[in-house]
Formats: structure tokens, sequence, C-alpha cells
């Protein structure tokens, strides 16, 4: 492992943080786990999209260090948000990205990173959850925060579709608490996906809207790994086996063949590769309310 890209120290104030929230209830208990395993895993799949991206040149240490900062912080506002409000709908309690920015403040587990890790860091764990990257951010910010995103979907894929097989155990706080709607979606949700865009989750009515807008997620993975990573998992094709038949719902059909071709290409997006490029010092780090 490269020094530059060595975060144990971060990983274990990360363990220590995430204890403070274990009450000795066991259901409580197994959301924050849940949370803490899913961070981890997510800093796993960041590893692999960073190495790439550093052997072929289009990252350098700087924002391969911060990707993966943000990548284990990414959920940290998570904790204080199941706390509250035990949920982890965002909209049923208050944004996790900023209650991650308000927690970095806080805490200030990054005080020790140079300037421009901490605000590479630190704008991904806010940025990570928006519907888009704003368009003003800077070059390094968007790379940066692409290798989160990403991370973030491939793992939320393992650790929805254990919660999705119709019939199967579920969660209500993982699934959002939506109804399980035999045959039910919601026009809005298949017709964005459809058409090559991500669906929104204020459009949701039902389960198979929550698999139709995570099998949508294949167009917003920037990275060639990630996607390769995700159609070697299998987890799409089990989302899309659980839909409405193609004979039933024709429009089924056509989303299933976008999804999967999206999962072929092995092209990164342009914004995940714009090289070295220089850090921007007038953009000010992240601040939570």
């Amino acid at each position: 492992m490269d020094a530059a890209c060595d975060i144990s120290r971060h990983e274990a104030w990360f363990g220590q943080y995430v204890n403070r929230f274990l009450t000795g209830d066991a259901e409580h208990d197994a959301h924050i786990e849940l949370k803490r395993e899913h961070s981890l895993l997510v800093l796993a799949g960041a590893r692999t999209i960073v190495d790439e991206a550093v052997a072929e040149g289009v990252m350098d240490m700087v924002s391969a260090r911060a990707a993966l900062l943000g990548a284990l912080y990414h959920d940290i506002g998570r904790f204080p948000q199941y706390r509250r409000w035990r949920t982890f709908s965002d909209a049923r309690s208050a944004n996790h990205g900023l209650l991650g920015g308000r927690v970095l403040n806080e805490e200030r587990p990054l005080a020790d990173e140079s300037p421009a890790v901490r605000r590479l860091a630190a704008c991904a764990v806010v940025l990570h959850n928006r519907f888009a990257i704003p368009a003003g951010v800077s070059p390094r910010v968007r790379q940066v925060t692409r290798v989160v995103r990403d991370a973030d979907k491939l793992d939320i894929f393992r650790v929805l579709a254990a919660h999705m097989q119709p019939g199967g155990p579920r969660d209500e706080v993982v699934v959002l608490h939506l109804p399980e709607t035999e045959g039910a979606w919601t026009p809005a949700v298949l017709d964005a996906v459809r058409s090559g865009r991500l669906a929104s989750y204020a459009d949701m009515r039902c389960m198979n809207d929550f698999r139709i807008l995570l099998c949508g997620w294949s167009f917003d993975l920037g990275f060639a790994a990630s996607r390769r990573l995700l159609r070697e998992s299998g987890r799409v094709e089990r989302l899309l086996a659980w839909l409405p038949s193609p004979d039933e719902v024709p429009e089924m059909a056509e989303l299933r063949c976008r999804v999967l071709a999206a999962l072929r290409d092995d092209r990164d997006a342009a914004d995940c590769r714009p090289g070295m490029a220089a850090d921007d010092p007038e953009t000010p780090e992240p601040v939570a309310p």
C-alpha cells in the first residue's frame, strides 16, 4: 500500500466513533452495524476504483487519498440521523450528507490532513448524496466525489438486494418504508430510467419503483471499473428479474436493454479523467448548517 493511501488511523477513529452509537438494543445496534459495514465496504470499493485511476495516470495521490477518506466518512451523518430519527430516509429526517459535513466540522477527524485533502474529502461527503453533482465544482472535487458516489452505489446494491426479493425478509428502515405491492410501478420512475435518466426518490411509491430506480444507477456510474464490478456481481440482473415480466409490461423490455447496455460500457465518463487538474484554493470547505 502506498503510504499516501494508508488511512488506517482514520479507520481506527471511525470505529471508535461508531461505537458511541451502540446502545445494547439489538434492533437499534443492527442498523448502526449495517452502516458501519457499509462504510468499510464503500472504502474497499473506492480502493479498487482509485487504484485503477492512479495506475492509468488520471488521478494524483492527493485526490486518491481524499477519495478514500471521503468513502470512509461519506455516511458519517447516518449515525446521528438514526439515533435521533430512527430512520435512514432523508425525507423523514434530514439530509445525511449535510449531517456528515456537520460531524466533520465538529469532530474534526480530518484536522491533520493537508488543506487540499481535507477540502476534497469534505466536499465528497457533503455532495455524495445529491441528485447530481453541482455544475460549479472544480474538476478535482468532481472526480473525487465521483469515486465516492460510485463506490456507495455499488455497496447499496449489495445491502438492498438482501431486502428486495419479493416475499423475502425485509427491513422497513432499509427499504425506506415502501410497500411491496405486487405488479405495481409508477410511470414517472419507469419513464425516467427507460429514457436513460436517474429517477427521483420523491417519485417512488412502492418497492418496484425502488428496484427500477436502482437499475437506473447503471447510467450514473462514472468509472468503467465501477460498471465492471456491478456487472460481475449479477445484482442488476436479479433486480430486473423481480420486476413485472415484459410479457405483462412491454416497457420493462426496453428498461432491461438500456440498463444492461449501460453496464457493458467500458469507458470512464469524461469528468472521471480530468488528469492532474490544479487544485482550486478559492473553493472553501463545505460547512453544514
